[in-house]
């Protein structure tokens, strides 16, 4: 009777049922089918199972290759597109031991491959860097070591003879917020493994369900009233049958028409736009009761005069205003007037963009818009070696990304000095609302960048160059008087030396 409690778990999800086996969740502790341990960092959305980071690293130190280019392994030349999106670490593992001929000096070789365990790929690696603060103490809770102070190998090269790590060291290292590092080949660095897994690694067990399906799970969705049976049987005879019995209750709709001239609020949330909306509640039995509501966005119409009262003889100006409730987002087009249009629409609008959206925030309808062209291309900070008292400093990266205020700091750099001083904080329209963006909005700016290098395209822009080393001056001042923080192409938040050159892109509220 031991298996249907191990084995055998019934979740009801409405009035449709899915049976599973044993989850997982980020940060579980994993055991391997040999015995190793690992922590989860990512599972598959179709619930099938994830990927696991080894407790320790494989080896502490040790070169990728012989500086060689290996056949069937990507060359990935900064196409972070690529390289975020590959999770192919078990595929290019092999590959790489063949070709290297198991040479356990190599990061490949030091991988237990035999037991599932492999070299991660550059997206499998990103994607465990942006899990750290999740995992991080469960690693160090289970008697494993934490990644946080080293470069690790990944399953592919940049070009011949440089191959590809992630700097997972802290903010701590110069600034750096962790990131893409192309290294060449005899490069000491980390290795540590991953593997993937399954929901459930019970290789001797055997599923036979009144349905006729043979997995440890099934999804099923019933019409009436139903018992399932399955008998979980395993190679050295044991054998357990059970049932469960899905009860079918009845569900129920509802439809709402509404027309609005300003945004709608229903069920706590605020529609802007015309369309179609389900929510879906419990009703009296404990079923699904989905009511859908049918939004129609009317726009309201006005007629705005220069004057209402006017003498015999005066003129007066009538414009008609149109409010129609526009819904903001990242990519679309700021204009001269202040507009807001998609790209798609921009063509035919005949108005003139000024700058491309990169942030909403929460009323959907405000936000940041970053220029279309950079305003200098290689200029100094400027005021070096001198602290500017009315600045907060910020002495670490992870620090300076909570600064979102740029439009204030670029007043307090040009309250402090001329344009000989701070020459960067002067090669903006400052008059005409345009800023350097602080830490924190250059740092958002720089996530959305294919959306917003995209939109440039369309209204003739200036792409930002996703191929060469550039610095983007922010307007954070760091916590001294010679440095001032800056995003560059790995995406990192960096301390730069106020007397370096760097580019200015300007960006504006609206």
């Amino acid at each position: 009777m031991m298996l249907k409690k191990i084995y055998i778990l019934v979740f009801s999800l409405l009035c449709g049922t899915t049976l599973l086996g044993q989850n997982y969740r980020i940060g579980d502790l994993y055991t391997a089918p040999d015995g190793s341990q690992g922590i989860v960092f990512y599972l598959f959305p179709d619930g099938s199972g994830g990927w696991v980071v080894a407790l320790n690293d494989a080896s502490s130190g040790c070169a990728w290759g012989n500086g060689t280019d290996v056949p069937n392994i990507p060359n990935y030349l900064y196409n972070y597109s690529q390289m975020t999106r590959d999770t192919a670490g078990y595929t290019r593992t092999v590959t790489l031991r063949s070709y290297q001929n198991n040479n356990s000096n190599y990061a490949a070789g030091v991988v237990d491959i035999d037991n599932g365990w492999y070299l991660p790929s550059t997206g499998q690696l990103c994607m465990l860097f942006g899990e750290l603060p999740r995992i991080s103490s469960e690693l160090i809770n289970a008697g494993g070591t934490d990644l946080s102070e080293a470069y690790y190998w990944c399953a592919a090269e940049y070009n011949e003879g440089v191959s590809w790590a992630v700097d997972f060291r802290g903010p701590q290292s110069s600034g750096s917020m962790g990131g893409f590092c192309s290294l060449g080949q005899s490069t000491f660095c980390h290795v540590r493994a991953v593997r993937t897994f399954k929901s459930i690694d019970n290789p001797d067990i055997s599923y036979s369900w009144s349905t006729g399906e043979t997995t440890s799970g099934i999804t099923v969705t019933p019409m009436e009233t139903t018992t399932y049976t399955v008998t979980a049987s395993t190679t050295d005879g044991k054998s357990d049958t059970v049932q469960h019995t899905i009860v079918v209750n009845a569900t129920s709709s509802e439809e709402i028409d509404v027309v609005s001239l300003t945004p709608y609020v229903w069920n706590g949330v605020t529609y802007s736009q015309s369309g179609d909306y389900t929510v879906t509640f419990t009703n009296a039995v404990g079923c699904d009761s989905v009511v859908t509501l049918h939004l129609t966005m009317a726009f309201e119409v006005s007629i705005v005069a220069s004057d209402d009262t006017i003498c015999e003889g005066e003129s007066v100006t009538l414009e008609v205003q149109v409010d129609n409730n526009q819904v903001v987002y990242v990519g679309d087009i700021l204009c001269s007037d202040n507009s807001i249009v998609s790209p798609s629409a921009w063509p035919v609008t005949g108005k003139t963009a000024m700058g491309i959206v990169f942030h909403v925030d929460s009323t959907g309808m405000h936000g940041w818009a970053v220029h279309l062209h950079d305003q200098n291309t290689s200029i100094k900070w400027g005021g070096y070696g001198n602290n500017i008292p009315t600045m907060t400093n910020y002495s670490s990266a992870v620090e300076a990304i909570m600064d979102l205020d740029g439009y204030t700091n670029t007043q307090n750099i040009r309250n402090a000095g001329g344009a000989s001083t701070f020459p960067a904080a002067y090669a903006v329209d400052f008059d005409n609302g345009w800023y350097i963006p602080a830490a924190g909005q250059l740092r958002l700016l720089y996530a959305e960048i294919v959306a917003i290098n995209a939109s440039l395209q369309v209204v003739n822009g200036t792409k930002f160059p996703m191929n060469s080393g550039w610095y983007y001056w922010s307007s954070t001042e760091y916590g001294d008087n010679y440095a001032a923080w800056c995003v560059y192409i790995y995406g990192h938040v960096y301390r730069y030396y106020r007397n370096e050159n760097g580019v200015v892109r300007s960006v504006r509220t609206f």
